[in-house]
């Protein structure tokens, strides 16, 4: 008698379950031989006279006492991933391609909805829909000027702004008694009386000094030429990341400086500051040869060039054209070279300069008041169709 009939004793066999006999065919199959227990003809063979109630899977091998369990765990070899639709730009997949579709307008460029209003993207219509709410909810301005239309929302805003029409300067510097509409540009210009501390951070080019190590770092790239702050649109590049940051907003339309009295919006802080100069009246920036006084530094120098100097600086190696700034020359050079650093973020079109842009920009907005006018339209015409139909 072999091995395998004196393991399984007939005696014992008769008295024990069902399930108990099905312990012991696995037992006995994993030590003689892994096939013999996936093999189904070798499964069907009575052994020692006991009846053989074992059902192998054919795909992993796994041994059921009954048919009806083995056709329950067949499915889990032929179900279909539940992942089915993989968007081709990203790792992510999705059940349905309803999903994926709304999926992939994220990265489409021409399904980019930008808010006319602040310049803020959207890849859905639904979302900038939204958006739109925040500045429809501004608060009701009950205080209007009785120079002009303007309306505000706080009485002391109205009461600012009505200096620049009367002219009232109620703060005075307390150093030499220059006068001045807003308190904070009296505060800034008594600033300018009070001693400066020691700089101790010199620069070596140009004697440049400053309060800290890393503003001396940064101020030196001035000198090297060094810009390592990168746009991903237009590829221009900047010294500091400030500067990449402002420049970013004439891509998305985005001033959120605005001045308290006009309520005109602004890239910088900086640009809001010099605006406010305007208000104020007061001119800093005196031409060293005649006195005159501007309120950007920038106007007294171009001043200073054309009446005083007149030096045509910057030349233009194509045509020979000459310019007193050098930003007026990088503009014009663009003329020869076609470069279009100004990209529009709703169909990709490339442009020049930024009022081109700023202009080309508006034609989006009213294509889509127009889209969606037709859209209202469609509908109501076919709820009007609808009641009428006959089935």
């Amino acid at each position: 008698m072999g091995p395998d009939a004196a393991s399984v004793p007939k005696a014992e066999s008769s008295e024990e379950s069902p399930d108990e006999i099905v312990v012991k065919v696995i037992s006995e199959s994993d030590s003689n031989d892994a096939s013999t227990a996936t093999d189904p003809e070798s499964s069907k063979r009575p052994e020692g006279g006991v009846p053989d109630k074992s059902y192998p899977c054919s795909t992993c091998g796994k041994i059921f006492d009954r048919p009806s369990k083995l056709e329950r765990h067949k499915p889990v070899h032929t179900r279909k991933p539940k992942t089915l639709h993989q968007c081709q730009h990203c790792e992510k997949s999705f059940t349905q391609q309803e999903k994926l579709i709304r999926h992939q307008n994220c990265h489409s460029r021409t399904n980019k909805h930008p808010c006319p209003d602040c310049g803020k993207v959207f890849n859905r219509p639904s979302k900038l829909e939204r958006h739109k709410r925040t500045h429809s909810k501004k608060p009701k301005a009950p205080h209007q000027c009785s120079y002009c239309t303007k309306t505000f929302s706080k009485l002391n805003k109205l009461v600012r702004h009505k200096r620049m029409h009367t002219g009232e300067k109620p703060f005075t510097c307390a150093v030499c008694g220059k006068g001045f509409s807003e308190s904070g540009h009296c505060k800034a210009h008594e600033k300018t009386h009070e001693e400066q501390p020691e700089k101790p951070h010199c620069c070596t080019d140009c004697g440049m000094c400053f309060f800290k190590a890393s503003e001396l770092r940064r101020h030196f790239r001035s000198h090297t030429g060094e810009k390592p702050f990168r746009c991903s649109l237009c590829e221009s590049c900047f010294s500091r990341s400030e500067g990449l940051k402002r420049h970013m907003r004439s891509h998305t339309g985005e001033r959120p400086y605005k001045c308290i009295v006009c309520e005109k919006g602004f890239y910088s802080r900086q640009d809001l500051n010099i605006h406010g100069l305007t208000h104020s009246g007061e001119k800093p920036h005196l031409c060293p040869v005649c006195g005159k006084g501007f309120s950007q530094l920038g106007n007294m120098k171009e001043h200073e060039q054309n009446v005083h100097i007149k030096s045509e600086k910057y030349i233009c190696n194509e045509c020979g054209a000459t310019f007193t700034r050098y930003k007026s020359l990088t503009k014009h050079q663009r003329t020869h070279t076609g470069e279009r650093p100004y990209l529009c973020l709703t169909c990709g079109r490339r442009f020049s300069w930024s009022h081109s842009l700023s202009r080309h920009r508006r034609t989006h907005t009213h294509r889509q008041m127009s889209m969606d006018t037709s859209k209202d339209m469609s509908s109501f015409e076919g709820d009007s169709v609808n009641p009428g139909a006959t089935g």
